[in-house]
This record gives C-alpha cells, structure tokens and sequence, in this order.
C-alpha cells in the first residue's frame, strides 16, 4: 500500500486513499475471490484495482458512500473478470495440442532435383506451421486461427502467399 501512496502527490489524495483502503480492501478481496477462486490472484486484482482508483482519485468526491463503493466493486469485478477470461484464453489455448511440425522426407515426393518436402522446410517458420496444419494434419481455417491467434483472413492469407512461395521455388527447381 505505501508503494502505491507514494504515487499519489497531494496529502487530501493520500488521505482519501488511505480511507478506501481501510473501508473497502476487503470488500475488494471478497469480490476478486468470488470471482477468481484463488487468493493470490486475488491479491494481483485489487493492488490493479488501487492502480486504476489512484488514476481516477480526483473524481471521487465522497470517500464512503454508497456511489463510491458501487464505483469501487465495479473496478474490483471488471479486473477479476479480466483476469479470469486471460487465464481460460491461455488454457484453453493450453489444451489445444499442435502436432509434432517436423518435417518428413518421403521418398515419393521427390519433385526433379529437389522435394516438396524440402520447399516447405525452406519457407519462414510461421508459413510452414500453417501449411502443415492446413494439409497434413487437416485444420481448417478458423482452427488454424485459434490455434496461432490469428485471425481467419490472416491464415487465408499466409497460405496463400505460402502457395505462392513453393509454387515458384518448385518451377525454379
């Protein structure tokens, strides 16, 4: 709490701080831990939480009074649920499990010279993930997407310039 007080310059802004802390920290607790289930993350919710009240400090009249509280566990309940839905995100993303993208070299897919194969392993990283993804492994589109955050036209795209990459390095081979 001192760290944060430190941010605040005038002793009126101090001393109301001080009086939200001390009347609403642990209603703030109590909201994140509904939210949250987890007191730790609790905890990183309601010092974000005094962050954005010390951006906001100015506009707050009545330290203790029914305005203030709604504005405070409103605070409190926006940045627990911001916090909830990253952590399902990076779960969610967590579960997806992306096949092994090395690459083969099958013997039937040698092209005059050179391989299919090795075309796609010349290409950038990013490029050769989503063409395996797409034709070896069978994604569509919109799984592509989910599964590098990108959005459905990028993935369109980057095939598409990724099509045109081989096409030419396979007629120059």
């Amino acid at each position: 709490m001192l760290s944060l007080i430190m941010l605040l310059d005038s002793p009126s802004d101090k001393a109301k701080f001080e009086i939200l802390y001390e009347t609403y920290g642990n209603l703030m607790f109590y909201t994140a831990c509904r939210i949250l289930k987890d007191e730790k993350d609790s905890e990183d919710v309601v010092h974000n939480a005094f962050v954005k009240i010390i951006r906001i400090i100015e506009k707050i009249n009545e330290p203790v009074c029914p305005q203030t509280r709604k504005l405070i566990v409103t605070i409190t309940e926006n940045r627990a649920i911001d916090l909830y839905r990253r952590r399902k995100r990076i779960s969610a993303e967590a579960a997806v499990e992306l096949p092994d993208l090395s690459i083969s070299t099958p013997e039937n897919e040698l092209v005059s010279g050179g391989s299919i194969t090795e075309a796609i392993a010349a290409l950038p990283p990013v490029q050769r993930e989503i063409l395996i993804l797409r034709y070896e492994y069978g994604y569509s589109v919109r799984e592509i997407s989910k599964i590098t955050s990108r959005s459905p036209e990028a993935v369109k795209k980057i095939i598409q310039r990724s099509k045109k990459k081989l096409d030419k390095v396979l007629k120059e081979e």
